[in-house]
């Protein structure tokens, strides 16, 4: 039997390779012959390559009952989920739109994609979650790839109000993208196919943002751009509950209060890159516009009459300008240039600044400051700048999440090394503290 075995599959492997058709795949005779014996016999054999970058192989079929919904697992995942089948262990995902009125971007009806973000269901999220998967230019991989008419459609509707909207995709992929399991390589075949990934998170992100007209939501109910006029925060929420199934969104404005973004909240049955995108309510707290008079301004490019943009943060403003990133009060002591708490000595000159996609940057003599995949905090030459964003007390957070762990107390000489969120939960860390911004 082990004879006629491996004769049967020297016959079809030596076929094939003379008579292989253009996709990879053996001839339909050759498979209906010779394909369920091997497939029986020899199980080891990997499925077919991808066809085409934008269509995934059948290496993991998803074929399952009850199909999962994210944030609703049974027990955490890998378990009893298959995590290229769902995401998890976070699961929620938020379309953000942008409003961009100075300096004005895309049509003067329509809002613009920002980008998809997912999220772990308590409002914390992760970002920068794969560093082999990080690319220089997205505009490239589309074009290397042959997806022209998703690059065109992108070119469209996913603006960023610096002109550079290379930099804005590329952005949203490695911080965002990277992070949801379902576009892990390893999804999509033996081989871990690297670009097929990027291409079906970005145009599902496209195709999502197409379904969600928030101009004419608004629009309808009355909520129109005006130079004069001012809104309540709870008639634009219903507004866009139209849109969103009677659930709220988030809505962002700047710090004077102007109406610039929006996002839209789901749970997914199934993939995020082709599953039911099903509208759920926000994972936590969140949104930055004022309970009344939001304004809402309209969009003016240079041939119409200029609207001054909005006033650049003061130097007293959290973590922008030079300052010290203290420990609770104060008191208890400050970061040094690397990233420990230290309770003696001189505190480290820290600068911030607004980064372009949202949130500040940190940087210290060291250089740039940072969380890395093992949840501590460090500042060093040869990392990359992390997105942090300030809570609503002001504190610190990264991944949404303000909470930050040490071993023990600083006292002394003694520096102690700081965890965010759930890595300090993992650690079983014992002292937790919050980190505020102290202006110089």
């Amino acid at each position: 039997m082990v004879v006629i075995a491996v004769i049967a599959a020297t016959i079809y492997v030596g076929i094939t390779g003379v008579l292989n058709t253009p996709n990879g795949e053996a001839p339909s005779l050759l498979r209906s012959v010779f394909g369920p014996f091997v497939r029986d016999h020899f199980p080891t054999q990997g499925p077919s390559r991808l066809e085409h970058p934008n269509r995934v192989s059948n290496y993991h079929k998803c074929a399952l009952t009850p199909e999962p919904l994210s944030c609703h697992l049974p027990v955490s995942p890998p378990d009893t989920v298959d995590t290229c089948c769902v995401n998890a262990p976070g699961g929620q995902l938020l379309l953000a739109q942008f409003w961009d009125f100075a300096p004005a971007v895309g049509p003067t009806d329509k809002w613009t994609l920002h980008g998809l973000w997912p999220d772990n269901c308590d409002g914390s999220y992760e970002q920068f979650c794969d560093d082999s998967r990080v690319v220089n230019s997205i505009e490239t991989v589309l074009q290397t790839a042959g997806a022209i008419e998703l690059l065109a459609s992108m070119r469209d509707t996913w603006k960023s109000n610096s002109g550079h909207d290379d930099s804005l995709w590329t952005h949203e992929w490695n911080k965002h993208g990277t992070c949801i399991s379902t576009l892990a390589p390893t999804c999509y075949g033996p081989q871990e196919n690297i670009t097929a990934p990027m291409i079906e998170y970005l145009a599902r992100a496209v195709d999502l943002h197409s379904t969600l007209d928030t101009f004419s939501a608004l629009a309808d109910a009355g909520i129109v751009p005006s130079w004069d006029r001012r809104f309540n925060k709870s008639d634009m929420l219903e507004a866009l509950s139209s849109v969103s199934d009677g659930h709220n969104v988030t809505l962002g404005c700047t710090r004077s209060g102007v109406l610039s973004e929006v996002w839209y909240h789901f749970n997914v049955k199934g993939r995020a890159q082709d599953g039911e995108y099903i509208f759920t309510e926000p994972d936590g707290i969140k949104g930055s516009c004022p309970e009344t008079g939001v304004k809402y301004f309209p969009k003016v490019f240079r041939d119409k009459k200029p609207v001054p943009s909005p006033p650049s943060p003061p130097r007293t403003e959290p973590f922008t300008g030079k300052g010290y990133v203290i420990i609770n009060d104060g008191t208890q002591g400050c970061l040094i240039s690397g990233g420990e708490w230290y309770s003696s000595g001189t505190c480290a000159t820290i600068r911030g600044s607004v980064s372009e996609f949202g949130g500040v940057e940190l940087h210290s003599s060291r250089g740039p400051c940072t969380v890395t995949e093992k949840g501590r905090f460090v500042c060093e030459r040869r990392v990359t700048p992390g997105q942090f964003t300030v809570g609503e007390n002001g504190e610190l957070l990264y991944g949404g999440v303000g909470a930050w762990g040490a071993c023990q107390r600083a006292a002394g000489w003694l520096k102690e090394g700081l965890w965010n969120g759930k890595w300090a939960e993992q650690l079983q860390l014992p002292v937790e503290v919050k980190l505020f911004w102290r202006a110089l």
